[in-house]
């Protein structure tokens, strides 16, 4: 009986070790950076990037820059403003939150 509860007793610390570390359970020593932006006041409405932009349906692989270097090729905008352009021609969708099947606009740069 003991034998039965030694072998039971190390492989729930086993679990445990490896759940640990393949979930991370243990609390995050770094403090989390999480980024604010700005709010636009209520009297002056976002403005739509004047940007040109292509429609295109999201394929399985398909990530915003991946489709933005396809479109134009190498592209020397920063991903920062890829990815605000595509916000404000999406309403605000994040390039995270792309689905397959559907389609959105795209920026294209010349």
């Amino acid at each position: 009986m003991k034998r039965l509860l030694l072998l039971i007793s190390f492989c729930f610390i086993i679990f445990i070790i490896y759940f640990d570390l393949t979930t991370g359970t243990l609390p995050d020593s770094h403090p989390s950076t999480t980024s604010v932006e700005p709010s636009v006041p209520a009297s002056k409405p976002a403005s739509v990037p004047s940007v040109a932009y292509n429609e295109i349906t999201i394929k399985p692989g398909d990530t915003l820059l991946s489709i933005v270097e396809k479109e134009i090729g190498a592209s020397n905008q920063p991903i920062e403003t890829i990815i605000s352009d595509f916000q404000g021609l999406n309403e605000g969708l994040k390039p995270e939150q792309m689905q397959i099947g559907k389609t959105y606009k795209i920026p294209v740069y010349k």
